[in-house]
């Protein structure tokens, strides 16, 4: 059996011993296992940051890599857990639309409900995803986690709304330096843009005009717009924080009007 690698991704909620706990869970039972850390910084219940980071990175991963993501973790026996299988990757996660989010729905291959007996469930990291991860390893076939399910939680917020001569976007992620990731791909823009002129809303009465290549194409301190290593569209200050600056964060509306 080829050498098993598990990525954690966790929200704020998981600080302390939870996530070293959860690891030893699935070493103690399977010690070849990798088990590789995206992040546990996650700030609570936003989804759209971990499937921001997950999208950017999972294909980077071999194929049958197993990526857990237990973000907006509320406890209860009424949630439902799934494991999905996307374009030769396996993801274990809360039925809270996040796959939609890491995956686009078209690409999703199979999804199976996972099931559990547990009246105490706190800890479902260690208590559903961990074991899950442990048999998906062992046999690499979502049938033997659970039953199929079609009906599992889609979102479509990562998605700009677009019109002839519009692009209604979201700030869908603010990185560790301030610089504000916008729901909007080079391609789309592209499409839309038709070769016209436009304005990039952030504020009232303040907008870009103009998409760099490069932060140091503008002056320290100085604002710039441009797509990034992702081919999204990102809003920054050379040198210095968007977020705080600008006050462009996680959720904010960017309108793209072209004339």
């Amino acid at each position: 059996m080829a050498l098993p690698i598990i990525t954690l991704t966790t929200d704020l909620g998981y600080k302390d011993f939870y996530v070293p706990a959860a690891k030893g869970a699935i070493w103690k039972i399977l010690p070849s296992a990798n088990i590789t850390d995206i992040t546990h910084e996650i700030k609570p219940f936003r989804l759209d940051e971990a499937s921001f980071i997950l999208r950017g990175c999972f294909e980077d991963f071999p194929p049958g890599t197993i990526h857990i993501a237990s973000v907006d973790s509320s406890r209860g026996t009424d949630r439902r857990f799934i494991a999905a299988k996307a374009m030769g990757h396996y993801f274990l996660c809360h039925d809270n639309g996040i796959i939609s989010l890491i995956v686009d729905d078209h690409l999703i291959d199979e999804v199976v409900e996972l099931p559990f007996e547990t009246e105490d469930l706190i800890f479902p990291l260690k208590q559903i995803f961990a074991p899950a991860a442990i048999k998906l390893a062992e046999s690499n076939d979502l049938k033997t986690l659970g039953k199929p399910l079609a009906d599992y939680v889609r979102r479509a917020n990562m998605r700009p709304l677009i019109e002839e001569s519009i692009i209604r976007g979201t700030v869908i992620y603010t990185d560790n330096i301030g610089n504000a990731i916008v729901n909007i791909d080079k391609d789309s823009f592209g499409r839309v843009a038709k070769g016209r002129s436009f304005k990039i809303n952030y504020n009232r009465a303040e907008y870009f005009d103009k998409i760099h290549t490069h932060y140091n194409e503008v002056p320290e301190g100085e604002r710039v717009c441009l797509f990034g290593t992702n081919g999204l569209l990102e809003i920054a200050i050379n040198k210095g924080s968007c977020a705080s600056l600008l006050g462009i964060k996680t959720g904010h509306l960017i309108l793209v009007e072209f004339v």
